[in-house]
């Protein structure tokens, strides 16, 4: 007896097939990341303008307005406070904040043309968050603390609902 061999049906695992409830989910979640990555690159350049700015025209300015000696002792204390703004630190800031930003942003592509590792990086990203959330809910037992942590759980959810669709689908 011959038997014909069974056809091999490939499965495309990069990305997730969402029903249309599902897709709409991981859109919101989408949208919600990339929102997250654009409100850090704008505050970190907000915090970076105050902190960067021209430290030592902005103290002569200061020393002129006040009528200070320029030599004196106050304008010697000022001008120490400038060059320790001009230190790593704000430079750090910057690349931790570009960083996560990055992050948000790749998670959102994911997300929203459906990536399998992306419902993986978002899983990841908001479980991080979860023992940080509930050690400041312990500490701080406040309705922002755990509206976070609520939000976090939902996008966990919501983000685990999809992937084992995801993973059905496949199997």
């Amino acid at each position: 007896m011959s038997s014909s061999p069974e056809p091999v049906v490939e499965h495309h695992v990069a990305d997730i097939k969402p029903g249309p409830v599902g897709r709409a989910e991981l859109r919101i979640i989408a949208v919600w990341e990339a929102v997250k990555g654009a409100l850090v690159i704008v505050a970190a350049a907000v915090a970076l303008k105050f902190l960067r700015l021209d430290a030592d025209h902005t103290i002569d300015v200061i020393v002129d307005h006040l009528h200070l000696d320029p030599a004196g002792h106050t304008s010697r204390i000022l001008n120490q406070a400038a060059d320790h703004l001009t230190d790593t630190r704000p430079v750090l800031i910057a690349v931790g904040a570009l960083a996560y930003a990055l992050l948000r942003f790749v998670e959102a592509y994911g997300l929203w043309f459906q990536k399998s590792w992306g419902w993986v990086l978002g899983i990841a990203s908001a479980g991080l968050y979860l023992p940080i959330e509930i050690v400041d809910i312990v500490r701080h037992p406040k309705w922002t603390n755990v509206a976070l942590f609520a939000i976090n759980v939902l996008v966990i959810v919501l983000l685990w609902r999809n992937r084992t669709r995801h993973q059905r689908a496949i199997n």
